[in-house]
């Protein structure tokens, strides 16, 4: 009786055992699944464009059920990641950050901090054309006055930068770019005529237009409101091209 019932229960436990190996494994295959997925480096996770499969639409179902018990509802998980992808932008960890901000769209696709955010990261990996549709899709929908400003000059800026990039076979494209450049930034200083980065990036911008007494004037306000320092090398520049500049 006491073999019997001995081998009764290793046989219990071996089943106990293999049935936790099964779920782990099934586990990690899951996590493994959601870890490898290339798209999380891609806004929106590249959809409509990429159709999202059914394990991976597990997941998001899962993001968006735990996200919404630690915050309460889906619209404060929505700005609660936004605010660690922003984290991570600091710190240069972009991987980290884009996963961040669609988890944010996630939960709210109209948060324009999701929007922005994505425009953020593809600006540092140098993806300029595609920052800006991102940064223009959080313009359409930015509800917030005061960060309407900040988002009006990363705009001004991004447009600028990438028509400077832009081949010299190209003017009319690189003339539209800097047109709307100027645009975002009078926008912005509109709304608040002393901030600071504004008058600092337009004058960046109007430099590479080659609009220099323009761009000295913008460059003197941005000084007069303790914006962050030019480089020394364009100030010296922009004073060459601009002799009455002091």
């Amino acid at each position: 009786m006491r073999n019997s019932s001995s081998k009764i229960q290793q046989a219990q436990c071996s089943a106990h055992f293999l049935l936790l190996v099964i779920v782990l494994t099934i586990s990690r295959v899951g996590m493994a699944a959601a870890q490898s997925d290339p798209t999380e480096k891609l806004p929106m996770y590249g959809q409509p464009a990429i159709t999202r499969s059914e394990n991976l639409k597990k997941v998001d179902e899962d993001v968006i059920r735990d996200a919404t018990l630690r915050f309460g509802n889906r619209q404060a998980a929505s700005r609660a990641l936004a605010e660690q992808g922003w984290t991570s932008v600091r710190r240069g960890i972009s991987d980290v950050a884009m996963r961040r901000f669609n988890e944010a769209w996630l939960l709210n696709p109209k948060n324009y901090q999701a929007f922005w955010g994505f425009g953020a990261v593809l600006s540092e990996q140098g993806k300029l054309a595609e920052a800006i549709e991102q940064l223009e899709t959080a313009r359409e929908l930015i509800d917030d006055p005061k960060q309407r400003v900040a988002l009006l000059s990363d705009l001004g800026a991004v447009h600028s930068a990438y028509g400077v990039r832009l081949s010299a076979d190209k003017q009319l494209d690189r003339a539209q770019h800097f047109v709307i450049a100027n645009n975002r930034f009078a926008e912005s200083l509109e709304m608040d005529p002393n901030y600071a980065r504004s008058w600092r990036e337009w004058a960046f911008s109007l430099y590479e237009q080659e609009r220099y007494s323009e761009a000295w004037v913008k460059a003197k306000r941005a000084m007069e409101l303790n914006s962050e320092p030019f480089p020394a090398g364009f100030l010296d520049a922009l004073k060459k091209k601009v002799p009455e500049a002091k």
